[in-house]
């Protein structure tokens, strides 16, 4: 896989979210989601040549015809991974079906190995209780499971003990990332905002542990910046601005003539640290 240009979208619902992370860089702003718009995204996103799908939110499980969606991300031939927090993922017979047919990473965040430092990370009390339920359900489907953590001073404390966890869940992959201050995520970089050189100390301290089957990923937040264009769902595309601006630069629809060489010039391709997720499948 050429690391040359980037070979992923992610696609963010930015109408709503049940949960209420101070450190989301997602700008909710309430817009309507349309299913018809949104096929015609992704079909979009098939003919400009990407290769892989990210839904992402808020929750796409919050959006009504979701399936359609992800049915024809996956009919096109793109890998399809889905991050969601769960608590819109109904625990059904057709969720269930959907998932083993058509996802191919579905993704699930876990912040803390107790439920009061995984609340508060999340802000939503009982969120903790809802996702090992969720992983629980999980484990009948086939798919491959993520947990996405973010490392922030809030729940540093607990990551080593959280490896513990991991490793008892047994996931296909577990991604650690370091909190960002970009876009409104950097609102909350006065409680949450980690240096490099101590989330570099919990990366050395993680390499200790054995996780069995377990790929453990890092990412560090520099390593994010410029690997993928990130859309909403009527199209709208923004990049990560260069070095050190901590924010977006929004460059057009996916719709426009145009769009794909500016997605070139100012995505440069996936982060050699996730390019084993989607390589694996494809």
């Amino acid at each position: 896989m050429e690391l040359s240009r980037p070979r992923r979208v992610i696609i963010n619902f930015t109408k709503k979210c049940a949960l209420n992370c101070e450190w989301c860089y997602v700008d909710f702003d309430k817009s309507r989601i349309d299913i018809d718009t949104l096929i015609r995204v992704i079909d979009r996103v098939h003919e400009l040549g990407f290769e892989s799908i990210t839904f992402g939110g808020g929750d796409p499980f919050q959006v009504r015809h979701l399936s359609l969606a992800i049915i024809q991300a996956k009919t096109l031939g793109l890998n399809v991974h889905v991050d969601t927090h769960g608590i819109s993922l109904l625990e059904s017979d057709e969720n269930s079906s959907l998932i083993n047919t058509y996802v191919d990473w579905l993704g699930l965040p876990l912040d803390g190995s107790t439920k009061e430092t995984h609340d508060l990370m999340r802000g939503k009390k009982g969120h903790f209780d809802l996702v090992m339920q969720k992983l629980s359900w999980l484990k009948e489907t086939s798919t491959r499971i993520k947990i996405n953590t973010i490392v922030t001073q809030v729940n540093k404390h607990e990551i080593s003990s959280l490896a513990s966890l991991i490793k008892m869940i047994s996931p296909h992959r577990w991604s650690v990332y370091q909190y960002w201050p970009v876009g409104v995520a950097a609102r909350a970089s006065l409680s949450h905002n980690i240096q490099g050189a101590e989330f570099d100390a919990i990366v050395d301290q993680l390499d200790m542990f054995s996780l069995g089957k377990t790929v453990v990923e890092f990412n560090n937040s520099e390593s994010r910046r410029n690997t993928y264009p990130i859309l909403n769902h009527e199209g709208k595309v923004t990049v990560h601005n260069e070095y050190p601006n901590n924010s977006y630069n929004y460059i057009g629809s996916i719709f426009d003539d145009n769009v794909a060489n500016q997605i070139t010039t100012t995505s440069f391709g996936e982060r050699y640290q996730a390019v084993s997720r989607y390589k694996a499948i494809g």
